[in-house]
């Protein structure tokens, strides 16, 4: 990645086209990659720190090279890049493959556009988010084989049973497959071809059940604000509801199903029992694949053909809205009451949750676990270097040396207060004012972007997506596997040109509206 970057730095006017935005990322996460670096001066372990500086630089060049991927690169040279992915991908332990999966989509993408030229920025993206569909789909796939068979394909989380696919780490896993189920989400609304939105509803589908057999709660939490994000910024909000219910259909009915299948989600049922209860599981999700795929087909057939009025939108836009409010006011009493009040709701945050319950009863836990006790040295760690912290990719050094226990971690479970214990005030501002600029700039753009097209939904389905990393990042390690960060940088960079792109340009008098009607 480095070298590729280098050869892009050399390349006459590969950077020409990236915005004012775009550059202002760029020099902060060089300022975090500089400022790692520099840590090489007083950092207690030269080993680490080298490490993370070498994985920030990658992230950065992956950033700026995706955001000037559509510049004119020769064939050749996206040729090279390719074959060069498929021969470290042959060497590779399974945790790299999706990152050079990811390498292989932006490089035949790039060469795509180039061959196109001049395509909107709305188009372009719309086929990177297309080619990086296959990739969570390789992920929810695997994820599903885990469980349909798992003999032959074992569960290698610490538990042995939330599925972890082939990113090794079930709650990463889970955000992957967040951001995939919202990308899928919104360009399965900006699209109209029946076939097109009925695959993309198999993809929806199949994400959110692998979603769900990770058992992550912040994975889960994290798309459901993403979600969120989605509807606030996104258009034909109704068609993104319409598309969300009739891929949970099938999807409750499976969940349903799934209840009664008790080694599915057992840490201790014998393999005789996963293998019986994962060949019923693999023939209900078929079923629930094919009706997800008809329900939206037919869907999009009859929705290009009738519309809704605008009063009767307008009415089913307010019902949705208090139906909305008055389910989140309940479920938020409903979690109240059930830990017996405010108090005793917050103490149970910073408690461990039962990991050997059933399903439910982990999601509905409320604690953090251990990393309470990671995020308070980590502070106090802080406090005694608030300028330069302890060096890049230390803190498994600094819990050796303070741990009230004998366990044994390496990373602090939040991006953001590890950049600060481990460099200091510099990183953490770099970083934050990374995701300030990050953020604001794409939601913004989204939220002035006119509604007709499909540029609006793509944008905001790729600000939805980012949100879910970095949200999720704040209780997770996700920084440190790189599938799932380099998949951020990516997201991260196209939000960015597309932000840039603006509306697409009017239809012409004759020409075709690509809004679906609803």
């Amino acid at each position: 990645m480095l070298g590729l970057l280098f050869a892009t730095v050399v390349s006459r006017g590969f950077y020409d086209g990236v915005s004012r935005e775009g550059w202002v990322l760029i020099s902060l996460l060089a300022l975090l990659v500089l400022v790692k670096g520099l840590s090489m001066i007083w950092t207690i372990s030269e080993t680490e720190t080298i490490k993370e500086t070498l994985r920030t630089s990658t992230y950065l060049a992956a950033f700026a090279i995706a955001l000037a991927v559509d510049s004119a690169v020769p064939r050749l040279g996206w040729a090279l890049v390719v074959s060069l992915a498929v021969v470290l991908g042959a060497f590779w332990e399974t945790t790299y493959w999706f990152a050079l999966l990811l390498l292989l989509l932006a490089a035949v993408v790039g060469a795509s556009a180039f061959a196109r030229s001049h395509l909107p920025g709305h188009r372009q993206v719309g086929s990177l988010v297309d080619g990086l569909g296959l990739a969570v789909a390789g992920v929810a796939g695997y994820g599903i084989l885990q469980k349909a068979y798992p003999e032959d394909y074992e569960i290698a989380s610490i538990d042995r049973y939330r599925v972890d696919s082939t990113v090794g780490y079930p709650n990463t896993a889970a955000v992957i497959l967040g951001m995939g189920a919202l990308l899928a989400l919104s360009r399965m609304t900006a699209i109209r071809n029946p076939l097109l939105r009925g695959l993309y509803a198999v993809l929806l589908l199949g994400s959110l059940v692998t979603l769900y057999l990770t058992l992550s709660r912040g994975g889960i939490g994290s798309f459901g604000l993403g979600l969120g994000v989605l509807f606030v910024l996104g258009a034909n909000r109704l068609q993104l509801l319409a598309n969300l219910l009739l891929v949970s259909v099938p999807g409750a009915w499976l969940w349903w199903r799934m209840q009664d299948l008790g080694a599915l989600l057992s840490p201790d049922a014998p393999m005789g029992q996963k293998v019986a209860e994962g060949l019923v599981f693999r023939n209900d999700l078929i079923l629930a694949l094919l009706v997800a795929f008809v329900l939206q087909a037919a869907y999009a057939f009859f929705a290009a053909r009738y519309e809704l009025t605008s009063v009767a939108r307008r009415y089913v836009g307010v019902a949705v809205g208090i139906g909305a409010a008055l389910a989140a006011a309940a479920f938020a009493v409903l979690l109240m009451t059930g830990y017996g009040g405010v108090g005793r709701a917050a103490r149970e945050i910073f408690s461990n949750p039962d990991q050997q319950g059933n399903a439910a009863q982990r999601l509905v836990s409320l604690g953090v676990g251990f990393r309470a006790d990671y995020w308070k040295l980590a502070w106090q760690a802080w406090l005694e270097n608030p300028l330069t912290g302890t060096g890049a990719g230390t803190f498994q050094y600094t819990w050796l040396e303070g741990r009230p226990g004998v366990q044994g971690v390496r990373q602090v479970h939040n991006l953001y207060l590890e950049q600060l214990t481990e460099t200091g005030i510099f990183a953490i501002l770099a970083l934050a004012a990374f995701v300030i600029v990050l953020v604001v700039s794409t939601a913004r753009a989204a939220w002035r972007h006119r509604p007709e097209g499909e540029g609006r939904l793509l944008l905001a389905g790729l600000v939805a997506a980012i949100t879910v990393y970095l949200v999720s990042s704040g209780v997770e390690w996700h920084w440190y596997l790189p599938g799932a960060t380099l998949f951020f940088f990516v997201l991260a960079a196209s939000a960015v040109r597309l932000a840039r792109a603006g509306d697409p340009p009017k239809a012409t008098s004759g020409a075709a509206d690509e809004t679906t009607p609803g």
